[in-house]
């Protein structure tokens, strides 16, 4: 009899220690890469292959594809901004373009980083981009409009002061935004319990939370003009950070400049940008596999820029061009606009790595005929033509697009964001794994 208690006992602590298990809410990690639509994916995957042997590049992209979502914002137009999409993602309700975490009304929305919060959830956010910017900034604030950056900027301070930061660990850019003449929050902050790291080679020593980093001005450098890991160390920096609270978390990752790039029409600097987002997800997955009770939902907020792969009715695309050009068109275009125009030419061919052509140098030529404002735009698009003609690129918008974009999933939950949705969908779904 003694045994059989012994055993049911043992039965009765299994069962329990199984519900429990079952109980226990998941971590989320919530990825964003902004602007990108699937042909940035495609365009990532090709410029990774080998061109020679035609061996196509596995990406960190491949195994978590789900399924598809549109974008479009609460008005009449079909093409949203980013602080729309956000709102939608991070709400599960749409609003108006401009809108950082409200209603077509401009009342407050409950984000899941605010639900979470509220349940006891530690919550974080990385970002390539400011961490004021519209993406970031709809997680974890609200605000009418998303160009009031100072304001922002205020709001998730004052949070903090107040006793009630709506997250542990945020890192990204956007230090001019809270180091002002008429406000220094970095001094401030200090006071109130809140750690402030500026330099991206203190993050391996921040041992606890709260943490806010701040490592640019404004957004971080292009990965082809800067460090391409920057957004994996900083991944890699929050989850370690959130994990050591021992309790379910909910991180927001945003590869912010993909989206940049696409509005620079820059393919380059995109690619680079993708394979920045890259090596994050790298980050992701290894942490997943460690922690398989962690939900990871990756998708775009929208496309930028209209990308094809291909141009002009040419069968091709040259990815091998793409991998050569050596910096962004912003970083040329800056170093260009110093230097005498009777240099630009020669500068321009040791950047792409390719003899420009007669046509090309009449870009230029024209571009440095100008003065001022009116320069820079000339020169910034003699630059466009010239590497997207070069690798074959086309690009039918220096704004957003209104197509579907992909949603990835993995780990617990990850079947309900299969197939066709709304992007308030994935918001509501996470927000219900939440709750």
């Amino acid at each position: 009899m003694k045994l059989k208690a012994l055993v049911a006992g043992i039965g009765l602590a299994f069962a329990s220690s199984m519900v429990h298990a079952e109980e226990q809410k998941p971590n989320i990690i919530y990825i964003i890469g902004d602007g990108m639509g699937f042909e940035f994916i495609s365009a990532y995957r090709y410029a990774m292959s080998d061109l020679d042997s035609k061996t196509i590049a596995k990406t960190e992209f491949d195994a978590m594809l789900k399924g598809a979502a549109t974008t479009y914002p609460d008005d009449n137009t079909w093409v949203t901004d980013s602080a729309a999409g956000a709102t939608a993602l991070a709400t599960g309700v749409k609003s108006y373009n401009g809108a950082i975490g409200v209603d077509a009304d401009k009342y407050p929305l409950q984000s899941i980083m605010e639900l979470a919060r509220d349940n006891g959830w530690s919550t974080g956010s990385v970002s390539t981009s400011q961490v004021n910017h519209a993406t970031p900034a709809s997680f974890f604030t609200h605000h009418p409009s998303r160009y009031e950056y100072n304001q922002i900027a205020d709001k998730i301070a004052t949070q903090v002061v107040e006793g009630a930061p709506s997250f542990d660990v945020m890192l990204g850019g956007g230090q001019s935004y809270f180091e002002r003449d008429d406000k220094n929050w970095l001094q401030i902050l200090p006071e109130h319990g809140m750690q402030i790291v500026t330099d991206m080679e203190q993050l391996e020593s921040i041992d606890t939370a709260p943490v806010m980093g701040l490592f640019a001005e404004k957004g971080l450098p292009y990965a082809i003009d800067g460090d391409v890991d920057a957004l994996a160390d900083m991944t890699r920096t929050a989850l370690r950070l959130l994990d050591k609270k021992q309790q379910p978390f909910a991180l927001m990752i945003e590869g912010s400049e993909i989206d940049w790039c696409g509005h620079a029409n820059d393919i380059a600097c995109a690619v680079h940008e993708m394979d920045g987002l890259n090596r994050a997800l790298q980050v992701v997955r290894e942490y997943r596999e460690k922690n398989p009770n962690t939900l990871v939902v990756m998708t775009a907020d929208h496309s930028t820029g209209g990308l094809t792969i291909g141009r002009d009715g040419e069968y091709a695309w040259h990815s091998d061009r793409v991998m050569k050009i050596e910096s962004s068109i912003a970083h040329m275009s800056e170093e260009m606009l110093g230097m005498d125009a009777g240099e630009w030419s020669e500068y321009v061919a040791d950047k792409v790595n390719f003899e420009l052509t007669q046509e090309y140098r009449d870009e230029l030529a024209i571009a440095a005929e100008q003065e001022g404002e009116e320069r820079e735009e000339a020169l910034h698009q003699a630059l466009v033509y010239i590497t997207a003609d070069i690798t074959g690129t086309g690009w039918t918008t220096s704004g957003h697009t209104g197509v579907d974009v992909p949603v990835f999933a993995v780990g617990p939950h990850s079947d309900n964001f299969g197939g066709y949705m709304d992007n308030t969908d994935i918001g509501k779904q996470l927000i219900k794994v939440v709750k």
